[in-house]
């Protein structure tokens, strides 16, 4: 069993918590042995909170939000000016309004405990925006009942992947129902909506997705011009993606890179069909991506046989699940295995 969804829902809250007091009780005991040794009262104070950061800092990073690596400098940046930020905000804080009877350890205690909720708010928008999302995928090919799918799901993905397959991508595609976008969009107002043109073509159906898509990921090997294509994606205002299959060298689509914002990997041998098994290929390559001079620029989302043995493997921002979270008994409960890599199942 899995325990109740609230736990999900607060998960990066009480985690932070936790490692929150216990790096301010690591630097609380840095500073009493600074302190005993006689060394200077601002060396103690500097060295004691740098030690308490950067354990906060890998502590959220490795048991919280699993910032994936290419994210991770950046990351840290913000972490330390911000964590700097609220530490110069408490000693002022404590210069000027702690009873002066107070020890250090309490007042930086107590400080800490009003002012936490202000640090983990800006942690989340800044140090920690790149933890790992999960996404449902759906069809808009008409094969599947969208009323049920949200009954199903709720609220709980992190954002929809809606996957468009025409006839000159698979020898056999349902009919493609672009105008389902709509109803998706209705059912996920709140979510980001990621769609997936497997077409030759794609400009065919921009003009039925951009209305209702963030994200629209075209193909490589498309006949069209591809830079055009991702020119009017952006002149729409939504960001543009691009879909590679394990086929597709990575040497070759290099020089397209800098032009989209997003890319979509997918591990599976036949896209455009769902249940496929991930293929472990697929880590290699997420690993050459990770290594890209320009990565940091790039989101990077994995779609195909992603469940929760393999997601702890993919070293990227986001992933897809289709037919794990549909076909399960409990979609909205393997969407949170998804979401936390089972961290909170009950043995």
């Amino acid at each position: 069993k899995i325990l109740h969804g609230f736990i999900y829902r607060f998960r990066f809250l009480g985690v932070y918590i936790v490692i929150g007091i216990l790096s301010i009780l690591l630097e609380l005991a840095v500073w009493r042995q600074f302190e005993l040794l006689g060394i200077n009262f601002y060396i103690t104070g500097a060295v004691s909170m740098a030690i308490g950061i950067v354990f906060a800092f890998f502590g959220n990073v490795y048991f919280n939000f699993r910032i994936p690596p290419s994210r991770r400098n950046r990351a840290f940046f913000y972490f330390v000016s911000i964590s700097l930020f609220s530490g110069l905000l408490q000693w002022g804080v404590f210069r000027t309004v702690i009873d002066p009877d107070w020890s250090y350890e309490q007042g930086r205690l107590i400080i800490s405990g009003v002012l936490f909720i202000v640090a983990y708010f800006l942690h989340r928008r800044f140090s920690f925006r790149d933890f790992k999302r999960v996404g449902v995928a759906i069809y808009a090919n008409g094969v599947e009942d969208l009323s049920s799918i949200h009954e199903q799901i709720g609220q709980y993905p992190d954002f929809i992947h809606v996957d468009i397959v025409d006839s000159s991508f698979t020898s056999s595609p349902e009919e493609v129902k672009a105008y389902r976008m709509e109803t998706i969009k209705a059912f996920w107002r709140n979510r980001e909506i990621h769609t997936h043109i497997m077409s030759k073509t794609p400009s065919r159906w921009l003009s039925e997705v951009l209305p209702y898509s963030d994200i629209v990921y075209i193909h490589w090997e498309c006949d069209e011009d591809i830079k055009a294509v991702l020119g009017t994606i952006h002149k729409a205002g939504k960001k543009a993606g691009l879909a590679l299959t394990m086929k597709t060298t990575l040497d070759d689509v290099k020089e397209i890179f800098k032009q989209i914002d997003a890319i979509l990997l997918l591990t599976i041998s036949e896209p455009g069909h769902s249940g496929q098994e991930f293929d472990m290929e697929g880590l290699k390559r997420i690993e050459k991506l990770n290594k890209l001079p320009f990565r940091d620029h790039l989101r990077v989302c994995v779609d195909g046989g992603v469940n929760e043995k393999i997601i702890g493997l993919v070293q990227v921002e986001d992933v897809v699940s289709g037919s794990s979270v549909l076909n399960h008994i409990n979609p909205k409960q393997q969407i949170l295995r998804l979401q936390t890599s089972g961290r909170y199942e009950v043995l």
